[in-house]
Order: C-alpha cells, then sequence, then structure tokens
C-alpha cells in the first residue's frame, strides 16, 4: 500500500475534454455543425480524424473486405452494450428511504456486491474533480425529448453530458472501481478477430456490472452514476489508480499485481458514504523504466519509449492513440500485444506470484527479472493461434 498514488504532479492538473478521444473525433459527420466547429479549432486533425473514421465504419457497416467473423463479433459484442449507455441506466433518482450503514460496513458491502456481479477486483477511492472530462464528446446524446417508456423513460434531473459539447460538473464524493481480467490465451492472439471478442465480451460485463452496482446504490438511497465503455464521464484509468487497482504504466493501460495490464475498467461514483482502500505502489515506475517491452514490440510505434513528459499537470509516458487506432484499422481487428507482452500479465500460480513479490520487494532485481522474461517468454511477441472454433480450418 501507498499513502499517495505514485503518479508524480508536476503543475496544474487541466481537465481533459472528451471531445479530444479519438473514438469521439473519429465520429464526428463530415459537415455537421460539431464537425465544423471541432476542426475550426483544430484544422490539422482533419486528415487523421477521417481516416479514423473509416476504420470504425468499416466494423459497423461491414465493409468490402471485412472479415465476416470479425464483423458479427463485433455486432455481438459491442453493439449491445449501447442500449445500457442511456441516461436512465446510468444515472437516475435515488430511493426517498434511505439504507445507513457506516462508511465501512457500507465499504464491504459494495465490493462484495460488486465482487458478485463479476468483477475480478473491486476498490474505492475519492473522486477527483481533475479526473472529471471538461466537456461531453461521445454519443449517446439527447437533443430532443425522446422517450420510450419503459425501455427509456428520459433523461434525469442533474444528468451530466447529454449534448455534444456540455460542461461536465460530476460533484460526486467518491469513486467504485471495478477490474474485468481477460483471458491471457485469447490476449496473447496479438491483433486478432479473437481479441476482438474477448475485449468486447469483457467490457460487456463491465457494462452491466457498473449499471447493475449504480442501480444497486440508488436503490438504497444515494446518488451513483455508471461510467462504463459507451457511457463516461471521467478519466477511468487515474480515478482506478487513486482507488489502489493498479499503477499507470508506460502503456497508457493500469497494471495491477493480480492482472498485469490485461483487464479492463469500470467505475461508479456516488455519494455513499464510504471508507476508501490505499492507493498501491508495486514499483510500476521503476519497472517499466527497465523494461520497454511493450514499446518495443509495439507494431505502430504508439508506445513511448522514452522518458515520461508532462501532460496536463502529470508527469507520465504520453502514448500516441492516433497511431494505435490507425494500427487497428489497417489490421481490421483490435491489437492487445502490449497487455500480452507486459512481463506482469501472466497466469497466476505460484511461480509467478513468488517473482511479482520479488518484483514488488527487490527493486534491485526488476532489471534482472526482465532479462528472465525474455528469456523464458521471449523478446519479441510471438502470437499464439486462434481457438480452432474461431479460425477458419475445415474440420
Amino acid at each position: 500500500m501507498a499513502e499517495i498514488p505514485t503518479y508524480v504532479i508536476g503543475g496544474e492538473i487541466t481537465r481533459f475534454d472528451e471531445r479530444d478521444t479519438v473514438f469521439s473525433r473519429e465520429a464526428l459527420v463530415e459537415g455537421s455543425p460539431e464537425e465544423i466547429e471541432y476542426h475550426g479549432r483544430y484544422p490539422e486533425k482533419i486528415e487523421v480524424d477521417r481516416r479514423l473514421a473509416r476504420f470504425i465504419v468499416s466494423k459497423m457497416e461491414g465493409a468490402p473486405g471485412t472479415d465476416d467473423v470479425a464483423q458479427g463479433i463485433y455486432e455481438s459484442q459491442f453493439i449491445p452494450s449501447a442500449s445500457l449507455a442511456l441516461p436512465d441506466m446510468v444515472d437516475g433518482v435515488p430511493s426517498e428511504r434511505r439504507t445507513e450503514w457506516s462508511p465501512r460496513e457500507a465499504k464491504r458491502k459494495i465490493k462484495e456486491f460488486a465482487l458478485f456481479l463479476g468483477a475480478g477486483d473491486v476498490r474505492i477511492g475519492p473522486l477527483r474533480k481533475e479526473w472529471v472530462y471538461s466537456h461531453r464528446g461521445s454519443r449517446p446524446f439527447f437533443d430532443t425529448g425522446y422517450t420510450n417508456p419503459p425501455y427509456f423513460k428520459g433523461v434525469p434531473d442533474r444528468y451530466q453530458g447529454a449534448k455534444y459539447g456540455e460542461k461536465i460538473e460530476l460533484d460526486h464524493k467518491s469513486a467504485v472501481s471495478m477490474a474485468f481480467p481477460q483471458s491471457n490465451e485469447m490476449i496473447a492472439t496479438g491483433t486478432s478477430r479473437a481479441v476482438d471478442l474477448e475485449t468486447g465480451n469483457v467490457y460487456s460485463r463491465s457494462v452491466l456490472a457498473s449499471v447493475q452496482l449504480a442501480r444497486f446504490i440508488r436503490a438504497l438511497g444515494y446518488p451513483a452514476r455508471a461510467h462504463h465503455l459507451r457511457n463516461y464521464c471521467l478519466l477511468a484509468v487515474p480515478v482506478a489508480v487513486d482507488s489502489g487497482i493498479g499503477e499507470l504504466a508506460r502503456s497508457g493501460y493500469l497494471v495491477s499485481r493480480r492482472f498485469g495490464a490485461n483487464f479492463r475498467l469500470a467505475t461508479v461514483t456516488t455519494d455513499m458514504p464510504l471508507e476508501y482502500d490505499e492507493p498501491v505502489d508495486i514499483g510500476i515506475q521503476d519497472f517499466c523504466e527497465k523494461c520497454k517491452k511493450c514499446a518495443v514490440n509495439c507494431p505502430s510505434g504508439a508506445i513511448e519509449k522514452g522518458k515520461k513528459t508532462l501532460v496536463r499537470g502529470i508527469w507520465k509516458w504520453q502514448i500516441d492513440p492516433e497511431a494505435c487506432l490507425l494500427y487497428w484499422g489497417k489490421a481490421g481487428y483490435t491489437c492487445s500485444i502490449c497487455q500480452s507482452v507486459c512481463p506482469w500479465t501472466k497466469p497466476r500460480t505460484f511461480f509467478h506470484r513468488t517473482v511479482a513479490t520479488i518484483a514488488v520487494k527487490m527493486p534491485w532485481m526488476r532489471r534482472a527479472l526482465v532479462f528472465g522474461d525474455d528469456l523464458v517468454y521471449g523478446a519479441r511477441f510471438r502470437p499464439r493461434p486462434l481457438p480452432r472454433w474461431l479460425d477458419d480450418s475445415e474440420d
């Protein structure tokens, strides 16, 4: 455990605008007021944003040359979770009857409930306002009064981020961070339809669990909002660092002692009085300085091989999200190479738990452990074959 998170603050932390994410930018419709306004401010991004959009459109519409099985995977895993992004799913009015628990008892029961819903790890911490998006940038947007009860009752009072460009002011005090582990075997296929399937499936489970947990807390009489793949108001990674799930790594992912880099996050924010977990220091900042395996193996060159830079007030390794997503577009699938090659992403065997303990408690051994990982698993990524039922071979 650590008294404070392991990131280093280098100045005033400025909030991130969700309109600047690559997934918000690729969704801009050419000629729309939103696109004209955004590219009026950032004309240098027009070309790359249209290249990004072509990849996503090909996934949704099955462009010529698209892998039909991958298309089916995308439709089955990523589309249904969008139905759980509606405002009255992620947010709502709490019950007038309030259940009174001590913060310690509430912490225990909320964490057990989240674990029952399928989370592999759950931690609770403060919600720093710096990690809340400054403006809304990603769908769904609600510019009209559309409702369709009982499937959609309408936009709840005080709902944040109903419209594109709307300022977000989330005043919840606490955040419940949930980690959902992915299959090492599926992710180790590298850039493939198996990765699309595993990523989408884990995200789907995290989406449902976050909505269920937020609704559970509201039923107990406290405000709560789910933040998931299809509807965030915050940066899930630094929120999870503050809660003690893991540390921010060179790859831009969170790395935890239990799951390495191989998991996905969902968050529930609330005003329910909750006792907090402590941040962790498992040595990732020093380990990543010595390792660089994710950066060396990144096919897009999106991961920084050098030193940290000051990004919106935080010293961190800054990834290139445009290069990353453009590689996905070229390959036609989600890439998981950085998650797979991370020396912390290993099966939960006695041997690997022992190695992880050495990495945490003996800093002078970390360079040797990186060398040992290269000897045992290879310095360069070697993809595992697809599961038989996902390949195109004939029986």
